[in-house]
């Protein structure tokens, strides 16, 4: 066995010898593991990407309810937004997306999103057996994400930034709403977080948003900023999305 592992031990010590001694081999050898480098490079980077990817699936429930942005004026968001805002100021108006649903505007990088996603989950999962709503309606999520990137996004304005100047009516009198609502004055929600919203502020508009409309309570009907705190378990956030939509417990007079 010696004898063979010093057999093979001298055949690549003969090799890199000749090398050391053979100058034309060396630069081909550096060309040689310099484009090893390069072509190695992208699958390394696609194989860190999709592993990251694979494990990051906390925004996969919201990406599942989402509205684009794609296609500016004529977006699924758009679209979405004028429906409510239209059926809001006229009740005669057909509602395409159902009586009664939560909007919940929210960003891949928004750690209050992910902290509010358990409870979001929790009550679809549960909504009508543990968590009941009080007017048997079923439960429904329409999300927009306000760090897409569409054709129509450009280096000084994003698509959410259009989306807003484009939406300015809709967010004053949602916030004309929430300033109104009994959330805000039993302290729940701030003014400023209010203001921030109703002048579709690009620069200090809160993720994630919640708006819910409800067409028998005139449309628009609650807004909230985050759901509960860090420290509350899934069941407590859920209790709370099913208060907001029953108009009960901090969103009821006290």
């Amino acid at each position: 066995m010696k004898k063979v592992l010093k057999a093979v031990g001298g055949f690549f010590v003969g090799i890199w010898n000749w090398i050391k001694n053979t100058a034309w081999v060396q630069p081909l050898l550096i060309v040689g593991i310099i484009f090893g480098v390069i072509f190695s490079i992208r699958p390394i980077v696609d194989g860190i990407t999709n592993a990251v990817n694979s494990q990051d699936t906390s925004m996969d429930f919201y990406k599942n309810a989402k509205k684009s942005l794609n296609k500016a004026e004529n977006s699924a968001a758009d679209k979405l937004i004028d429906n409510i805002y239209a059926k809001h100021q006229d009740a005669s108006v057909k509602s395409e997306y159902g009586e009664k649903f939560f909007v919940a505007f929210v960003s891949n990088s928004c750690s209050e999103c992910k902290s509010a996603r358990p409870g979001f989950e929790y009550l679809k999962a549960k909504f009508k057996k543990s968590y009941k709503p009080d007017d048997g309606r079923d439960f429904k999520l329409y999300t927009i994400f306000t760090d897409e990137t569409t054709d129509e996004t450009t280096t000084r304005q994003s698509a959410f930034v259009q989306f807003l100047d484009r939406q300015s009516a809709f967010f004053e009198e949602a916030g004309e709403v929430a300033i109104n609502s009994q959330y805000y004055m039993n302290d729940q929600i701030s003014k400023s977080d209010i203001d921030a919203m109703a002048n579709a502020d690009r620069n200090d508009f809160l993720t994630p948003t919640i708006i819910l409309v409800d067409y028998e309570v005139g449309g628009i009907s609650e807004v909230m900023f985050g759901v509960g705190s860090d420290g509350d378990t899934k069941y407590e956030k859920a209790q709370l999305l099913l208060d907001c939509w029953n108009h009960k417990g901090d969103f009821a007079e006290k």
